[in-house]
């Protein structure tokens, strides 16, 4: 939703804390290194690889605040993890 349609729906403080994460997260890269994360953990699932997360494939440590990698598996349509 862009964002002058958020201005409408959203009391003016939420809209304020949207921007500010967003800022700090770098949406929408955050979202694409999630994305690219998947990828190469399903190729490495393909591969054979049986003890893979997606944690494994993230460039850095989560910050307070974002997402778990349950979370971000959940976003992504919650895979079974293998064991």
């Amino acid at each position: 939703m862009p964002p002058h349609q958020l201005a409408a729906v959203l009391p003016e403080r939420e809209f304020i804390s949207l921007q500010r994460y967003a800022a700090k997260k770098m949406l929408p890269q955050r979202r694409l290194e999630l994305y690219l994360a998947q990828i190469g953990m399903w190729s490495a699932r393909a591969a054979g690889a049986k003890d893979v997360t997606l944690q494994d494939f993230l460039f850095e440590i989560r910050d307070e605040g974002e997402p778990t990698v349950d979370e971000a598996e959940d976003f992504f349509g919650g895979w079974e993890r293998v064991k």
